[in-house]
C-alpha cells in the first residue's frame, strides 16, 4: 500500500471523479429516474454516475501498489480530449449535430490519430453524415436543429 506523497498522488484522479459522478449523479436524478420499463431521461445517466462514483470510491480507498506513471508533455493530450469533448457538447446545442461531430471528429482524428489528411477530412464529412441519417432517419431520434442543414436547404 503506498504511503505519504505517492497516496496522495494516487487519490487525486479518484477524488475528481468521485466529485464528477456524485455531481452527474444528482444532475440526473433532477432529470427523474422513472423505472426499468418506463425510464425517464435521468435513468441512465445515474446508472453510469453510480458507477464511475462507487469505482472512485474503491479507488480512494484501495488505491493499489503499481508505480503512479510519470507526467510528461503527453499526457496533456487527456485535457485536452476531454476539453475538445466539453466543446462538443456546448457547440451541439448551439448549432446541432453536424459542424460540432465533424470538427471533434477531425481534430481527433488528425492530432490524436495521427491519420492523413486526405482520411481525417474524408471520415471527418462523411462519419457524422452517416450518424445523423441512422439517427434522424432510421432509427427516429430527432437531433437539435442544425445550422449545416438550414443553410443547404
Amino acid at each position: 500500500m503506498p504511503t505519504g506523497t505517492a497516496r496522495k498522488k494516487r487519490s487525486i484522479a479518484p477524488a475528481a471523479l468521485l466529485v464528477l459522478g456524485v455531481g452527474a449523479g444528482i444532475g440526473s436524478w433532477q432529470l427523474r429516474l422513472g423505472s426499468l420499463q418506463h425510464p425517464e431521461p435521468g435513468l441512465w445517466p445515474f446508472a453510469i454516475s453510480l458507477l464511475v462514483a462507487f469505482s472512485a470510491l474503491i479507488l480512494l480507498i484501495r488505491p493499489g501498489d503499481d508505480p503512479v506513471e510519470q507526467w510528461t508533455r503527453k499526457s496533456w493530450s487527456i485535457g485536452a480530449g476531454i476539453g475538445i469533448l466539453a466543446a462538443f457538447i456546448l457547440l451541439f446545442g448551439a448549432v446541432g449535430f453536424l459542424l460540432p461531430a465533424a470538427l471533434t471528429l477531425g481534430v481527433w482524428l488528425r492530432v490524436f490519430g495521427g491519420e492523413s489528411w486526405r482520411s481525417t477530412l474524408v471520415l471527418a464529412i462523411a462519419g457524422p453524415a452517416v450518424l445523423y441519417v441512422i439517427f434522424n432517419n432510421l432509427l427516429g431520434v430527432p437531433l437539435p436543429d442544425d445550422v449545416l442543414l438550414r443553410a443547404f436547404s
